[in-house]
């Protein structure tokens, strides 16, 4: 009669073992990435609701300004302050065929940012009535 050995048959071998790790490493590996994907996405998308907020202040003001003064075509430029960024709001105002109606189109972009990204663009009709 041939004996068994009852060790080898319930423990699991070296082999199994780094298998196990191997995944499990790898699965965490996975969830970091995505983790990070989520947070670079997250502040992405803040940034464009923050530029868009500037966007529209920038029209408000340029709205307002428009009933008092006359309005003047061309391109401005100007650095703002929001949400715990800096920011470049570029306004180019240009005339349409509607007399006394001119087109508005602001650029926002991120003042610190090195590369040159544009987090939003507002376009929309100014007229001083």
């Amino acid at each position: 009669m041939r004996a068994i050995n009852s060790f080898s048959q319930r423990a699991f071998t070296l082999i199994e073992i780094l298998i196990a790790l191997a995944i499990v490493a790898i699965s965490i590996l996975a969830i970091a990435n995505g983790m990070n994907q989520y947070t670079r996405i997250t502040g992405e998308l803040e940034k464009r609701v923050v530029a868009s907020w500037v966007a529209a202040n920038v029209a408000a003001e340029l709205r307002h300004s428009a009933r008092y003064e006359n309005i003047r075509t061309g391109n401005s430029s100007d650095v703002i302050e929001m949400g715990g960024y800096t920011w470049r709001a570029s306004s180019r105002i240009a005339e349409t065929d509607v007399t006394q109606v001119f087109l508005l189109i602001i650029r926002v972009e991120d003042e610190d940012s090195r590369v040159d990204t544009n987090y939003a663009t507002l376009t929309t009709a100014l007229s001083r009535t």
